[in-house]
């Protein structure tokens, strides 16, 4: 039951902050900003500076309240993403918006990877029998 509860109060969240961000869009478009590039500059920020590093804390850490993972979450994208970018030029790849996207979705994926190998490993090791 407390579990239940929990969901739907991290659901409530998670739809506040979406609809605050439509409305943070919103506002920015009533500027020289059209409403793509609004919408592009909100949601783009949160892509970029929150998404991947909520996967990784959501994935392996837990056991966090929820403002601990949004805390962890941008500081772990500011370190993670950029670093990632870095290195990807660095091996001759350009920096352009394709492969910034690229390069997202990849650290989200292998995250994600990262986890199920983890967990098949964990699986396997209490399936195995005592002797």
């Amino acid at each position: 039951m407390k579990k239940i509860m929990q969901n739907k109060t991290q659901f409530k969240i998670y739809l506040i902050i979406i609809v605050s961000l439509i409305v943070i869009s919103l506002i920015l478009s009533l500027t020289s900003l059209t409403l793509l590039e609004s919408f592009r500059i909100t949601f783009g920020s949160v892509f970029v500076l929150f998404l991947p590093g909520y996967v990784i804390t959501h994935l392996f850490l837990k056991d966090l309240d929820l403002i601990e993972k949004i805390a962890l979450s941008f500081a772990l994208s500011i370190a993670i993403v950029p670093l990632t970018i870095f290195y990807l030029n660095r091996i001759g790849m350009k920096i352009n918006t394709l492969n910034s996207l690229i390069s997202i979705i990849s650290i989200i994926l292998i995250s994600f990877l990262i986890k199920a190998i983890k967990r098949k490993i964990v699986q396997k090791q209490f399936s195995k029998p005592s002797k």
